[in-house]
């Protein structure tokens, strides 16, 4: 896995790695910003194949949906919550479209526990 790292007077602010998820079409492919204490910078969908008009709302461009993971960590929401409102969680899915946003939410909180799992090394400067 590739982990770029954002520096700013010698430490670790943030990184950003790939992370993906299954959708209703197959394969979404998402790039992962991580500060340093663990929040969310940023989610952004780098390649998908979602029914356009439906599934391919997590495209920033299309909606603001991928937007509201931004602040995030693991703990906020509660582990529960980290799921489409439809499973009893606090995102919501699309009309029409449960499946995409459903694997796009597992694949940040998943993204999320890599995080927390190597935030050492992850942080360390090299």
């Amino acid at each position: 896995m590739t982990i770029y790292r954002a520096l700013r007077h010698g430490a670790v602010t943030g990184v950003a790695y790939e992370v993906s998820a299954t959708g209703y079409a197959g394969k979404i492919r998402m790039m992962l910003g991580v500060g340093a204490d663990g929040r969310v910078l940023g989610v952004r969908v780098l390649a998908h194949k979602e029914t356009p008009g439906l599934g391919d709302k997590i495209e920033v461009k299309k909606s603001d949906w991928i937007d509201r993971f931004a602040g995030l960590a693991l703990g906020d929401p509660p582990a529960g919550k980290w799921a489409v409102k439809k499973d009893g969680g606090q995102f919501d899915q699309f009309t029409g479209a449960t499946i995409t946003p459903r694997g796009v939410v597992t694949a940040i909180r998943d993204g999320l526990a890599f995080f927390s799992e190597h935030q050492a090394k992850l942080t360390e400067v090299r």
